[in-house]
């Protein structure tokens, strides 16, 4: 974008306001991480802080690679329930009541409603905030002012603690288009600002971990974490086992997670192991 193309400051903006609203004090007192999920833990065994209130993530990885699978365990672990059965390396820290937003941009209903049923059998009981939506019939400008409307204006608003969008690469036209990556980042930053934390998932371009398009760029640089999950394959290329992925951790704001594994067995279910 070219330097005259940025639109200027609105005539009449109080400066001073947005000063009083930004300035950090530093002589008061630290509030502490409010961490909704921990995912692994560093080589000391302490527990890592990847999905904290206020910020947002992404998982990043190929086609076929169980992303929706590992996107359904970190919505179950913050449910809670039976979901420790199934993974120790993806643990819930819900202290609140609050709503579960579930947002599917790719799948039919058959398969979205496959997916979100997940949930309540990995957590062992169906929560009753938990919100499962399947927009695949709708345009992008329409999840996006669906969005908008959960987030400012629905009886949820002020009360969602997860939002999770599968996949983020629907709320744009083009995810090689500089500016519109560049506005779903700027979205992100605005909608966590709510007191919610947003999990994207987005693919990767390529072999390499860098996330498709502009808007992978844009979203990933300001995103807290990114999780990458990677086939299992030979020297060759080869696939080693189809039902079992590595996770692990691209970056992470705080303490960065060993890798771990996840696999999905004969009941559809996934569990995660080292």
């Amino acid at each position: 974008k070219l330097i005259e193309d940025i639109e200027a400051p609105e005539e009449g903006t109080d400066y001073s306001l947005i000063l009083k609203e930004c300035i950090v004090d530093l002589d008061s007192a630290d509030i502490p991480l409010d961490v909704l999920v921990y995912i692994g833990s560093n080589e000391r065994g302490k527990r890592c802080s990847v999905i904290t209130r206020g910020e947002y993530s992404c998982i990043v990885a190929s086609a076929k690679t169980k992303k929706s699978f590992c996107k359904s365990l970190i919505t179950a672990a913050y449910v809670g329930g039976n979901t420790c059965s199934f993974s120790d390396h993806i643990q819930g820290n819900r202290r609140t009541d609050g709503y579960i937003i579930d947002l599917d941009t790719e799948q039919g209903v058959f398969y979205a409603k496959r997916t979100f049923k997940r949930v309540e059998q990995l957590a062992g009981n169906r929560y009753k905030n938990y919100i499962p939506i399947a927009t695949r019939s709708k345009s992008v400008t329409e999840r996006l002012g669906l969005i908008e409307w959960l987030i400012y204006k629905s009886d949820y608003a002020g009360k969602i603690d997860l939002l999770l969008v599968d996949g983020i690469a629907d709320l744009v036209y083009n995810t090689n288009d500089i500016e519109q990556g560049a506005k779903i980042a700027e979205d992100m930053l605005r909608w966590t600002s709510e007191g919610l934390h947003i999990c994207n998932v987005i693919h990767k371009a390529g072999n390499n971990d860098k996330a498709r398009g502009h808007l992978g760029t844009a979203v990933t640089i300001k995103a807290e974490s990114i999780i990458f999950m990677d086939r299992l394959e030979d020297d060759n290329g080869n696939l080693l086992d189809k039902n079992t992925v590595k996770v692990r951790c691209g970056y992470v704001r705080g303490i960065d997670f060993e890798d771990f594994y996840l696999t999905v067995n004969e009941q559809g279910l996934p569990f995660t192991h080292t």
